[in-house]
């Protein structure tokens, strides 16, 4: 067995965490778990983080950040593209985070570390949709009608609201009209 500094043991731990989040959601969370993940006792877990409230959120932070930053237009995409990308995307390899997401926001009304964590990263998505909005309108993609702040909570509004409906199988809300409704509304505030 290799030596690992405090760091990289704590940051071993939090990847453990993040890899049994993916896999098997918040409930599959536990100390035990995490540590088995690990491959280390469940009080080195303990040691690392001051509760598994905290190494869920901490966890979970890091997910959204990675599906924040991932790839899902090809490199050269019209701003159009990116920013239906980063507000919807069918790319399937995102579902477990996606599903993650979900689970935080119905968990975040009950769990205030939890709940600190979600609004944490619906403002990184937030800044990271205004950040799209912004740039399309420098490179005249798009015309503003309002601030980019205002449109990119809108567009995440709906977003949010047909991704609800959508998760119940309603037949009216697939996959393409989701789509067809998201790029209605990016139209209708930009373009």
């Amino acid at each position: 067995m290799t030596y690992l500094s405090k760091d990289e043991r704590r940051e071993a731990i939090l990847h453990a965490a993040m890899r049994v989040a993916l896999n098997e959601g918040f409930s599959g969370m536990t100390v035990r778990r995490i540590a088995a993940e690990a491959h280390v006792s469940a009080g080195q877990v303990h040691h690392h983080f001051a509760s598994i409230g905290e190494l869920k959120s901490q966890s979970f932070i890091h997910l959204i950040r990675a599906l924040l930053d991932a790839d899902v237009v090809p490199e050269g995409a019209s701003w159009r593209d990116r920013l239906h990308g980063m507000l919807g995307s069918d790319e399937g390899r995102l579902e477990p985070y996606i599903r993650l997401w979900r689970e935080a926001q119905f968990l975040a009304t009950r769990d205030p570390e939890l709940k600190g964590a979600y609004v944490l990263t619906m403002e990184m998505w937030h800044q990271e949709t205004v950040a799209i909005i912004r740039a399309g309108a420098a490179d005249n993609a798009f015309i503003l009608k309002d601030r980019p702040e205002n449109i990119a909570w809108r567009l995440i509004g709906l977003v949010c609201g047909l991704d609800g409906i959508y998760v119940l199988g309603m037949p009216e809300i697939d996959d393409a009209a989701f789509n067809q409704h998201l790029d209605k509304a990016i139209t209708l505030e930009l373009v």
